[in-house]
């Protein structure tokens, strides 16, 4: 039975250097450019107070569901992982 490793020339392992031919790949998490995910976060955020504004009547108007966001984000800010970065909503949702 024969095992491979990734050597000092590269192996089945892991990839050595980047393909010259190749434009660098942004990262998922956001390292390359943070700020490309600001609008895809508020995005979400728009989409999580539509979703509690039609599951709770009582949300129904703007206000009262703009004032349950932000008292929502005041008592659990970490409740959402995105809300690391982007506690607000879209001015038009």
């Amino acid at each position: 039975m024969e095992t491979r490793t990734a050597g000092a020339a590269g192996g089945p392992g892991k990839p050595t250097g980047s393909d010259p031919g190749r434009a660098p790949r942004p990262d998922p998490t956001g390292a390359f450019c943070p700020s490309a995910l600001y609008p895809l976060l508020t995005r979400i955020n728009a989409c999580l107070l539509r979703w509690l504004r039609k599951k709770h009547k009582r949300l129904r108007g703007r206000r009262k569901a703009q004032n349950a966001w932000k008292r929502a984000v005041r008592q659990r800010p970490r409740f959402f992982a995105h809300w690391a970065w982007v506690t607000w909503i879209p001015a038009v949702w």
